[in-house]
């Protein structure tokens, strides 16, 4: 009965994601949104769409970076989201990360920007076996600490 339950679970939480989320063919999606993202991203690569509620999302990558764009019906970008480096990070991220865990090593960083907003999901790691997830912004407060 555990297993059915479990089963049952996976499966609405399965079909709950395709409701959500649909893929795009390119021509599927508005061409103002089209126009909008190639002006801007005129190198990118592996580029799929798909349909958040009101907003189109466009997942690509530049020079083997992955991007996340999310626009509205007109072309606006509402949020984004990249996988930078870690000497791409602010001063401030860096200092707060070296100081809540010195004895960590950043594994991977990605920036997100919403509403004029940036902040900094760094994933760090000691050993094969403590990984965190830290969300930060641009000034260094630690806004979320989480074991990964």
């Amino acid at each position: 009965m555990k297993n059915l339950k479990i089963a049952t679970l996976a499966l609405f939480a399965t079909a709950t994601t395709a409701m959500n989320a649909q893929d795009l063919k390119t021509e599927e999606v508005p061409a103002k949104v089209r126009t909008t993202f190639t002006t801007a991203h005129t190198n990118a690569q592996d580029i799929e769409w798909e349909k958040k509620g009101d907003h189109f999302k466009v997942e690509f990558e530049t020079n083997k970076m992955d991007h996340d764009i999310w626009y509205d019906a007109e072309g606006t970008v509402v949020k984004s989201k990249m996988e930078i480096t870690e000497s791409e990070l602010p001063a401030a991220v860096v200092s707060a990360v070296k100081k809540a865990y010195a004895d960590y090593k950043i594994d991977s960083v990605e920036v997100l920007e919403m509403n004029g907003a940036k902040t900094y999901e760094v994933e760090i790691e000691k050993g094969w076996l403590k990984e965190r997830k830290l969300i930060i912004d641009a000034s260094g407060k630690v806004i979320s600490d989480m074991e990964d």
